[in-house]
């Protein structure tokens, strides 16, 4: 977990160096006029397929400023019960921080957050069993939001747990409102 902590604070600090620069280059040539997506659509509801949540997830992320959004996440894989009873259900739920690097309608960002993964069984002779884990994860993605409100997200993931990472791709499709 050491090191999951240590990956998300690298990324928060190479975001927090990179983007006053940013800042910066995006708001010397910028038509003041014109309203970036992300202020005039600041939420958005999406489905990500692969990404943090191993297979998928459905997402809503609220845009507090033009450079940095909030984001919760939830998914499920299970089953009803089987021929022999027996049924299991895996809940994940995410949550994270995403920063942007430019005032434009697509930007590169930067995220980090942590996972929750429930998972519950009542196979085996012994009853219900129940067991909670959970998972860090950094990334480096590129979004393009329109002012029609749609909404393309590509991450890739290091997932991080136990001393151990992942990399992983995330796609996002959603509508943003």
């Amino acid at each position: 977990m050491r090191l999951c902590r240590m990956a998300i604070f690298v990324a928060v600090a190479l975001a927090a160096a990179w983007a006053p620069s940013a800042l910066a280059q995006a708001g010397a040539g910028e038509n003041k006029d014109v309203t970036l997506a992300r202020t005039a659509l600041p939420n958005d509801l999406g489905i990500e397929l692969l990404g943090r949540s191993i297979i998928y997830s459905f997402s809503y992320q609220r845009t507090l400023t033009p450079l940095i959004g909030l984001e919760v996440s939830v998914s499920g894989l299970g089953s009803g019960a089987t021929s022999g009873g027996a049924s299991e259900t895996v809940l994940f739920g995410g949550a994270g921080g995403r920063l942007y690097f430019m005032h434009k309608d697509a930007s590169p960002f930067v995220t980090a957050g942590a996972v929750m993964i429930s998972a519950t069984t009542d196979a085996g002779p012994f009853g219900s069993d129940h067991s909670t884990a959970n998972y860090g994860y950094t990334g480096l993605g590129f979004e393009f939001r329109s002012r029609a409100g749609l909404l393309f997200r590509g991450t890739a993931y290091g997932l991080f747990a136990n001393n151990a990472y992942f990399i992983w791709p995330g796609l996002t499709v959603g509508y943003a409102f």
